[in-house]
């Protein structure tokens, strides 16, 4: 519910004509006619106050879930979670800072979601892996009944394979496929 609030109180806040550049002009005829000079206290509280709240149920969420545990994991999650509940006091907080006009106010909040979002993201991964591509070659390995040639040889000729007779077998070999 706090994201509709948001949500809500941000299809106001686009509107509004509170900056020094504002073209008035380029609004169309409806917009216009919606379109305020100045942002409502309430509007703020709302728009911030629902962002923060949002984060800080799925913080919430997220602390009471049990994680897997990644090995070599570059932020614990214990940190993570720290800096997400730092940046929903840190929206509950933002409403009070009256001189941000609407672009400014929409700007920190999405900056400091973004925040959140990178840190999570980045926190998230292994240490042991690369961050944004992996340089390994991707490789199977499958127990078969038939060769690895004949295998092979069936692949590069387009042919279907039927994993499942290919597993019934006995005999065969350990194949591996990049």
């Amino acid at each position: 519910m706090s994201y509709v609030l948001a949500g809500a109180s941000l299809s106001k806040l686009v509107l509004a004509h509170d900056h020094h550049d504002t073209d008035l002009e380029t609004l169309g005829e409806l917009y216009l006619n919606r379109s305020e000079d100045h942002i409502l206290d309430a509007l703020r509280w709302f728009y911030c106050v629902g962002l923060g709240i949002a984060l800080l149920c799925m913080t919430l969420i997220s602390l009471s879930h049990i994680h897997k545990e990644i090995p070599g994991q570059r932020i614990a999650k214990r940190y993570r979670l720290v800096v997400r509940a730092t940046i929903a006091i840190i929206l509950f907080c933002l409403p009070l800072a009256h001189e941000l006009n609407s672009l400014k106010l929409v700007a920190t909040t999405t900056g400091l979601v973004a925040l959140a979002l990178a840190v999570d993201l980045y926190g998230s991964t292994s240490t042991n892996d690369s961050f944004w591509h992996d340089r390994s070659v991707c490789k199977y390995s499958a127990d078969c009944s038939a060769k690895k040639r004949d295998i092979e040889t069936a692949l590069k000729n387009g042919e279907k394979l039927q994993v499942e007779e290919l597993a019934k077998g006995e005999s065969g070999e350990k194949c591996c496929f990049e």
